[in-house]
């Protein structure tokens, strides 16, 4: 009888099949298991499950994921599988017959020293190597140019920082890092980890400074060297991180960035300056208030504004002053607060009184133009009107005369500029205050008073037409605007609408790219159309009720044909 064969019954049960140069060739060499999850995945190759998923796979098998990862990795050095994805985990088998020469195969003895040492230093922590992580182990000294006893050096390192939850891929991680720094040797691994130790009083002191709990790690100590030699003293650094009190080593590093480029390495001119920096931030943040903007960072600001603004010799008081000023005239953001600061610098006025009297007088004009708005609604607090009210103000006009200036005109398409011809009239006539206008001689209706110039009388005249005609527009529009408020009551009206106005878009489109969509297009608009007229004449309203109904049909209310002539409507 043969040592194995099948029996009778053994193909009504399914099978795997398994290359023999699998079983002769690397199952002998292997762990027992990396060849359960070879031949389990080999398995569900030839099942094909869709929603059999990497956990699934842990879950059979009684592992976590990154154990069956570990295996077909193991596999995947054999040349046996690949792994296309990690996420999700994704594996495809390829042929043994095409694997050309021996498995890759790691001489154990090389490594017996230093695989007894890891056992030492891993049992100190209750951790226990296995055949497996042994090999994890061997196959990365195989892999990287790093000598057995500077790896254990690392070991030794991640144990001291991690403590029991240390791992292989913590440890490997490190002992990468260390290779990318150039350190391979066990001397120089050694004198880079001196190096930190060397340091590790100063960083627990940047820490607890920075009310960092988290542990220290190599890459603290590499920005930690990246600072000294900058040129930082260490008391620098210390006295940066207590003049922060809170945040990360980041949040430090950009501030040490700011030191380096004023040049404030030495303790004693670093503090001095982030104490002028903080007043800085706090005086940027008030002007932002005062600007009515918010600001999440004041350092932009100061760099590019507020430092160069006290540079020149403006002050805390003055610039706060002029901040509110111009949100009171819509200026309210740091560029346009800078265009008026040069203005100032330009005419000298820096000194804070200075700068007091200067928005003293504006403050003055600005309550003249809210008072003038009371008549004048639509004049804003602009630096033309505001040149204008203190040119007014310095003609001598008593408050009452100005107000009755602005009464005059404020029916005037430009009240402003008409206002000014008034009061100019008025400061050549010699009228200083409204008992002055008791001497007004008006002559009929309409009449210019005798002190005002022609040009005033014909701004009246303007005014007074300007005035008709808006009143009888307005007065059409506010019906066909009642007649529609009621049709779109009706939601179906309103979508009709809607889609109406949608589609004489769609047929310019139509008319210029695809011409044969413009018929159907007609007919829908037709649809909608009389549908639209059906649901009118059920409220008993007519589409022309939509519509302003203009007093004059030849000039629809605007007093000028359309061949620029004026309308005969107005003299009648």
């Amino acid at each position: 009888m043969a040592f194995c064969s099948f029996s009778k019954d053994f193909k009504d049960g399914g099978y795997t099949f398994v290359e023999n140069k699998f079983i002769t060739k690397y199952l002998p060499e292997a762990n027992d298991f990396a060849v359960k999850v070879y031949l389990y995945g080999l398995y569900l190759c030839q099942k094909n499950p869709e929603d059999f998923t990497a956990d699934s796979f842990a879950e059979v098998l009684g592992v976590n994921t990154e154990r069956i990862v570990a295996a077909f990795e193991y596999w995947q050095d054999y040349d046996l599988v690949e792994i296309v994805s990690k996420s999700p985990l994704s594996v495809q088998y390829l042929p043994i017959a095409s694997v050309s020469g021996k498995p890759k195969k790691i001489r154990y003895e090389k490594y017996t020293d230093f695989n007894k040492e890891l056992q030492k230093k891993m049992q100190k922590v209750r951790k226990f190597i296995t055949y497996n992580d042994a090999v994890k182990y061997m196959n990365f000294l195989e892999e990287n140019d790093m000598q057995p006893m500077a790896l254990l050096l690392v070991v030794e390192y991640c144990i001291m920082k991690r403590g029991e939850e240390v791992s292989a891929s913590y440890i490997f991680n490190k002992a990468k890092k260390f290779l990318a720094s150039g350190h391979s040797t066990y001397e120089q691994v050694e004198r880079a980890l001196g190096n930190y130790n060397e340091h590790e009083k100063e960083l627990s002191a940047v820490f607890l400074a920075l009310s960092i709990t988290r542990k220290i790690d190599e890459d603290d100590y590499v920005l930690y060297a990246k600072w000294l030699e900058t040129g930082f003293e260490k008391a620098t650094i210390i006295a940066a991180a207590k003049h922060l009190k809170k945040g990360n080593l980041n949040t430090l590093s950009a501030v040490l960035e700011t030191l380096a480029e004023k040049e404030k390495f030495k303790a004693k001119d670093a503090a001095a300056y982030l104490i002028k920096r903080d007043e800085m931030s706090n005086l940027t943040f008030r002007i932002a208030r005062k600007l009515g903007v918010k600001i999440a960072s004041s350092g932009a600001y100061i760099d590019e504004y507020v430092e160069k603004w006290t540079g020149q010799g403006f002050n805390e008081a003055a610039l706060l002053d002029v901040a509110l000023y111009c949100l009171k005239t819509d200026r309210g953001d740091f560029g346009a607060m800078d265009d008026l600061l040069s203005k100032l610098l330009t005419s000298g006025i820096v000194e804070e009184v200075n700068v007091k009297n200067y928005l003293k007088e504006k403050n003055g004009a600005l309550k003249l133009l809210s008072k003038f708005r009371a008549h004048i609604g639509g004049m804003k607090n602009t630096e033309a009107n505001l040149e204008l009210a203190c040119t007014w103000k310095s003609w001598g006009f008593t408050e009452e005369m100005l107000l009755e200036a602005a009464k005059r005109s404020a029916s005037s398409a430009s009240p402003a500029s008409y206002m000014n011809r008034i009061l100019s009239d008025w400061k050549e006539a010699g009228y200083r205050s409204v008992s002055d206008l008791q001497k007004e001689v008006k002559t009929g209706v309409k009449q210019a008073p005798s002190y005002q110039s022609a040009a005033v009388a014909a701004a009246d005249a303007k005014t007074d037409r300007e005035k008709f005609y808006a009143e009888r527009r307005t007065k059409a529009q506010s019906v066909a605007d009642a007649f529609l408020a009621k049709a779109n009551q009706n939601a179906r009206f309103k979508e009709l609408s809607k889609a109406l106005s949608k589609m004489e878009l769609s047929l310019a489109k139509a008319e210029i790219y695809d011409p044969s969509t413009l018929p159907k297009l007609i007919n829908e608009q037709k649809s909608m159309q009389t549908e639209r007229k059906t649901i009118l004449q059920g409220m008993g309203i007519e589409e022309w009720q939509l519509t302003p109904q203009y007093a004059c049909k030849k000039c629809e209310d605007t007093g000028f044909l359309k061949s620029g002539a004026a309308c005969g409507c107005y003299e009648k």
